[in-house]
């Protein structure tokens, strides 16, 4: 059924790696792909050394739950280390930023709506970029 997601098969979903981001490798689950109009969710890994730099989503809202690893999440001035089992819920307009701990990756689950219709909505300093 295209509707059921197995994550113990995630290797098998193609990754990619959006604007801003270094040593990445996000995975679509629930997009438009299937039918989704309103929520996208991803799989998102942060190697060792990556991050996800300082940038902002001008509509879109996003949820990140920490699937297993540990790592830093900046929201505006704000910072917060965060671990498995942690949800961290990031505003529109809000600029943020992401990177694991030590050397093991930081693994997500991204839920974002409304859904990115490209990679332009990763936008740094004002300027879109995709």
């Amino acid at each position: 059924m295209k509707y059921i997601v197995d994550l113990n098969e995630i290797e098998s979903i193609a990754a990619f790696s959006p604007p801003h981001h270094t040593a990445t490798k996000d995975r679509k689950l629930v997009d438009e792909t299937i039918g989704a109009k309103n929520l996208a969710i991803w799989h998102g890994e942060i190697g060792a050394g990556g991050k996800a730099d300082p940038h902002f989503h001008e509509e879109m809202e996003q949820a990140f739950l920490v699937l297993d690893g540990e790592g830093i999440f900046r929201l505006g001035e704000e910072e917060q280390r965060v671990g498995k089992g942690c949800l961290v819920f990031i505003p529109a307009k809000i600029p943020h930023e992401v990177s694991p701990i030590g050397e093991a990756p930081l693994k997500l689950l991204i839920i974002m709506a409304p859904p990115p219709e490209s990679l332009a909505v990763w936008k740094k300093n004002g300027q879109e970029e995709g």
